[in-house]
């Protein structure tokens, strides 16, 4: 199982999600989701890679993407962004009974929910709730793309007071983009792409 760390960052109290990004993009990277786990079908995905850091109340994770243009036909959050070239970080609840997915595509508009297997017991975030989660998209060249978003504390239950660790696990995959792929941080080990198993979720340690 990998592990990973989200660093605080208390001087970060109030800056903006531009001055943000250009900190992250310089930051030692958390993670790259390389493990190619149905190699036979989807051989090839877009090097994708992940940063991490915290305040006292956000969440920041940046995805970096090379190699891929970055479609984006859905354009409001909840919509079947993994149609899309898309990003995605999926974390536990404290006692790993829950978890929440988030995705994305290159434009920031989001799918989540809350649920304890894919198809049980799934709750939709609602729009107050989607409105909390801050996003910065930047296309940095035909191929290349970034995405920073600010996913609040409260929003995944996560008091830093009395606890440090969570389950997690980073995705990339694109179901209807010209190179179909699925790709994730932490190795799957399942027959056919499945991203909705807690069971080979990796660890974040925040520090």
């Amino acid at each position: 199982m990998k592990s990973t760390t989200s660093t605080y960052q208390i001087e970060w109290q109030g800056k903006s999600l531009a001055a943000i990004d250009q900190l992250m993009a310089k930051m030692p990277i958390a993670g790259v989701i390389d493990s190619s786990n149905w190699q036979e079908q989807y051989p090839t995905a877009p090097e994708t890679i992940f940063t991490l850091a915290h305040t006292d109340e956000m969440l920041y994770v940046r995805f970096e993407v090379k190699g891929e243009v970055p479609l984006a036909t859905k354009t409001t959050d909840l919509e079947l962004v993994n149609e899309d070239a898309c990003v995605e970080m999926f974390i536990g609840n404290a006692d790993n009974t829950r978890y929440w997915n988030f995705e994305f595509n290159p434009a920031g508009v989001c799918n989540a929910s809350n649920r304890k297997e894919r198809k049980v017991d799934v709750v939709r975030l609602n729009a107050e709730q989607l409105a909390s989660i801050q996003r910065f998209p930047v296309q940095l060249c035909v191929a290349h793309w970034s995405l920073l978003v600010a996913i609040p504390l409260a929003l995944i239950e996560l008091n830093l007071t009395h606890e440090h660790v969570r389950r997690a696990n980073f995705y990339k995959c694109g179901d209807k983009t010209p190179m179909k792929h699925y790709a994730s941080w932490n190795p799957i080990n399942a027959p056919a792409p499945a991203f909705h198993l807690p069971e080979f979720f990796g660890e974040v340690r925040f520090c």
